[in-house]
């Protein structure tokens, strides 16, 4: 929920009544905190030093009401040093609201919230906007609490019980025993340590917190029963064996054990790394997306690409699993030095672009990548379409559900009746009905060939029988042709299939719709006198929200934004800003993953006129 910037009215002083009517509904929600504070006013001595004295609810407060970039709505209540304590979220999971305790109270009251376990892997997944999956739980010995969906609950790694996120149960826990071939949403998150909530505070860094039971902790997908023996001597280290190759990432990881927790994994990226070897992880990097996400098959249409895009959405997450890239601790130290080298060394070809470094091609004919075998990533990875699979998108994605491709649109064509005897005499077939442009030709050089239809003294040409003359002559054509250029043959068959086009989000292919995808538009035109207003339309096809677009421009701009419904078509909206800013947005579309294909400015302002009058 606030995984990125949040929009807060000014904070004013909680009234009294208010104050006394949260305490209330937190001792009743949260009695068991109640309870520390009355045993810690009871015992002098203090024995629990995390307890506060003054209660997990202070009686002084400041509350501020939030819109998140999603449109959640609520309250936050701040301790009287600005630190965010609790928060107040309207229909939280479908229920009415719901009162939450954040990171910085959890780390004060450990137990004020049941905990639910996972490895430290998964937490920067749950920091950039995931929800936890159930693949990601880590089970304890004694198995999980026994809670109902709805129901509040922390996240912690092994080794320390302080909170790093808190969410909505998605799922009864009672009689999950074992994670093993689990799937689905364990935990809707709604808060996190390091995202902007946390981040309106004091910004405290994680605590350690003690936790007596963190060794011998977790047990991760075992279907044995508890009473079994051998369950020992897993926690021993004896190893795992998967039974099934697609398994989760979770039940691939090594067993806690008394040596260390599961974050041991992790410190290794945060190990110093010698400028030599982090410029070849950022070789191979590139020449890894060079191989998967931005072959040759895709990345065509997307060309010429960001520099900044380049390294930010395809490098990075592409780097090798238990890596992490960063371009300051290599010895070029600026990523425009990198890919000149890279360019030197004939993998890429730069271009400036309005002062800026674009790749403007990939050399995937290159002996390294002749040589590369690409690598298991940590985050997402795509399955390429085969012939036999055309208009089928088939995504792997990552532990966040996203993917490293940018929009982008699979042309599909559908053969009309009058083709169809054609195809079925070739008995062309699809699973979905639909053939790539590839696959078309293909069709009509294996009729040709089948037939015998090549002029025997002119292999240009092509001998036309009844089904060639029914599908792809005129009426006219029909009486006065005999043979026909198989080229233009080729290129008629493919003007007479019905043309479908489907839209490949980030999240995920949309459904296949006939024709060509709409286009986001954008359009700048006069208002009263000299002033100049452009507006864009039709984001929601490309998953782009109006509202984050319209604040990323007005920073852009330095200008007004505004969002509003545009007449006569149901849940669309338009952003208008004022200026001229065609460039501008058109630059914020592509950051936001659209190519400029799907992107038609339009100028109407006269601004083109009067420059060319100018000149002249």
């Amino acid at each position: 929920m606030f995984k990125k910037p949040f929009h807060t009215k000014a904070r004013a002083p909680l009234r009294s009544s208010s104050g006394r009517h949260l305490i209330q509904e937190s001792k009743e929600l949260f009695p068991a905190a109640w309870e520390q504070v009355e045993q810690a006013e009871n015992n002098s001595s203090s024995e629990c030093d995390s307890v506060n004295a003054e209660g997990p609810m202070p009686d002084k407060l400041q509350a501020a009401k939030f819109t998140s970039h999603i449109g959640d709505r609520g309250e936050i209540f701040y301790s009287e040093v600005g630190d965010p304590l609790w928060l107040k979220v309207e229909a939280v999971a479908g229920g009415a609201a719901m009162l939450i305790p954040t990171v910085y109270t959890l780390w004060k009251f450990p137990m004020l919230l049941p905990v639910l376990w996972t490895t430290s892997l998964v937490i920067p997944k749950l920091i950039g906007g995931a929800d936890l999956m159930v693949p990601g739980l880590l089970i304890p010995r004694e198995g999980l609490p026994d809670l109902k969906k709805g129901a509040l609950v922390a996240i912690c790694c092994p080794g320390n019980a302080a909170a790093q996120a808190v969410g909505v149960l998605n799922l009864d826990t009672h009689g999950l025993h074992s994670v093993a071939g689990a799937k689905g949403k364990a935990v809707l998150i709604t808060h996190t340590y390091m995202d902007h909530l946390w981040g309106s505070g004091s910004k405290q860094l994680l605590p350690t917190i003690e936790f007596a039971g963190a060794a011998d902790l977790v047990r991760i997908g075992d279907d044995s029963d508890d009473n079994n023996s051998d369950n020992e001597h897993d926690l021993d280290g004896e190893e795992q064996r998967p039974s099934d190759d697609k398994q989760s990432v979770s039940a691939t990881l090594e067993l806690a054990t008394d040596e260390g927790p599961p974050s041991s994994l992790t410190d290794s990226v945060a190990e110093a790394v010698a400028p030599d070897e982090m410029d070849e992880l950022l070789m191979n990097s590139l020449r890894q997306i060079m191989a998967t996400v931005l072959d040759a098959a895709h990345a065509t249409e997307l060309l010429p690409i960001n520099a900044s895009t380049i390294y930010s959405t395809y490098m990075v997450p592409s780097a090798p699993r238990g890596r992490e890239l960063d371009i300051k601790k290599s010895s070029h130290k600026k990523l425009a030095k990198f890919l000149k080298v890279a360019e030197k060394h004939g993998l890429i070809k730069l271009k400036d672009i309005r002062g800026e470094l674009h790749i403007k091609s990939f050399n995937w004919a290159h002996k390294d990548m002749a040589e590369f075998t690409p690598y298991v990533i940590g985050s997402a990875k795509k399955e390429k379409l085969n012939d036999g699979e055309a208009g089928r998108l088939v995504a792997v994605p990552g532990q966040d559900g996203s993917e490293l491709d940018m929009i982008r649109v699979i042309e599909l064509l559908k053969p009309s009746s009058a083709l169809a005897p054609l195809f079925d005499d070739v008995n062309a077939q699809t699973d979905t009905g639909y053939f790539s442009r590839q696959q078309a030709r293909t069709v009509l050089e294996d009729y040709i060939k089948g037939r015998r239809l090549v002029d025997a003294q002119n292999p240009r040409m092509v001998k036309l029988d009844h089904r060639l003359c029914d599908g792809l002559l005129t009426k006219e054509e029909y009486s006065k042709l005999s043979s026909y250029p198989r080229d233009k043959l080729q290129a008629r068959l493919q003007e007479r299939m019905t043309l479908y086009t489907q839209v490949v989000l980030p999240g995920g292919p949309t459904p296949v719709k006939i024709g060509n995808p709409p286009c986001a538009e954008i359009v700048c035109e006069k208002k009263m006198g000299n002033k100049a207003i452009t507006r864009v339309s039709g984001l929601e096809p490309y998953g782009i929200d109006p509202s984050i677009l319209a604040k990323e421009l007005r920073t852009a701009c330095a200008s007004s934004t505004t969002v509003d419904a545009i007449p006569g078509k149901k849940n669309a909206q338009m952003v208008l800003v004022q200026g001229h800013h065609i460039a501008t947005l058109t630059k914020l579309l592509e950051q936001h993953r659209l190519p400029a294909r799907l992107i038609s400015a339009v100028d109407k302002s006269g601004r083109a006129k009067a420059k060319k009058a100018a000149n002249n």
